[in-house]
């Protein structure tokens, strides 16, 4: 019977998904929104001399279209994970970097805010879950699909523009006590709390660093796999930053108390014809 309420929900999931462009995960009421096929430029201009030299050069690359969750995963859908799954790693003293435990920082926050204090492996484990429950495939997002995803449509350099965003915009450190406008938040914002990119996608830059699939390593450059990439700084990163070129180096057993992450599902493109819902 299981299998059989497995399947059906699978089928219904992907019907859905067939006729709009913003798609809303039942289980987790975690919403997907459609980003369609296209070309854009990954990385920095060599000639801009605010991006590190691991942006540069500018490439075009590629894509088929793909789902990607509107904002990030929320402390309360992974309260949801621990309690369902008994999920329970051991974290070393060495790998908590302004964390308590495992998605739990230093600093109090609400349900609605972006889960934080947790390694790659554990967003992983939570996309795995969800595959499970779901009988759909959930993955975290590889580097160029979350940087085609922060660009936008006009491929835009900090997913609003070409210069970094002002307070009303993203959630970035400016002094801890926000700089103007609405980034008035010391650490993690609720997810949403500013506008979103033309994709429809908020807190691309700022707010967490979000895990990506790859492994860090120098462009057309043989590396060890060593570390995972994560985009999009943070609430305690300076506006300069906020780049969607912008990548870090971090071991996938590290935890912080400003990266986070945000998943892909694996479904079928919307209809042409369907507009956008919001």
């Amino acid at each position: 019977m299981k299998k059989i309420l497995l399947i059906f929900t699978l089928v219904l999931a992907q019907f859905l998904a067939s006729n709009a462009q913003v798609w809303v995960e039942k289980h987790t009421n975690m919403e997907f929104t459609w980003i369609p096929e296209g070309c854009f430029q990954m990385g920095c201009p060599s000639k801009n001399d605010l991006c590190y030299f691991d942006e540069k050069p500018l490439r075009k690359v590629c894509l088929k279209g793909f789902w990607i969750s509107t904002k990030e995963v929320t402390l309360s859908q992974w309260k949801q994970f621990i309690k369902e799954s008994r999920y329970n790693p051991k974290a070393k003293p060495e790998d908590l970097w302004g964390c308590t435990s495992v998605g739990k920082p230093e600093f109090e926050q609400k349900d609605n805010e972006p889960v934080v204090c947790v390694s790659w492996h554990d967003a992983v484990n939570f996309a795995k879950w969800l595959s499970k429950k779901t009988g759909l495939i959930f993955r975290l997002p590889t580097e160029a699909e979350w940087e085609y995803a922060c660009k936008g449509s006009k491929g835009h350099l900090c997913s609003f523009g070409d210069a970094p965003p002002p307070g009303n915009f993203a959630n970035y450190w400016s002094g801890f006590g926000g700089k103007s406008g609405k980034d008035t938040f010391k650490y993690t914002a609720p997810v949403g709390s500013f506008k979103p990119n033309d994709f429809g996608l908020y807190d691309m830059i700022g707010n967490v660093w979000e895990w990506v699939e790859d492994w860090y390593t120098i462009y057309n450059i043989p590396s060890k796999k060593e570390k995972k990439v994560v985009k999009g700084g943070s609430w305690e990163s300076q506006a300069k930053l906020l780049r969607c070129s912008t990548r870090k180096a971090i071991s996938p057993e590290r935890r912080y108390d400003a990266i986070g992450f945000r998943l892909v599902v694996e479904l079928p493109a919307p209809k042409p014809s369907v507009k956008a819902q919001r």
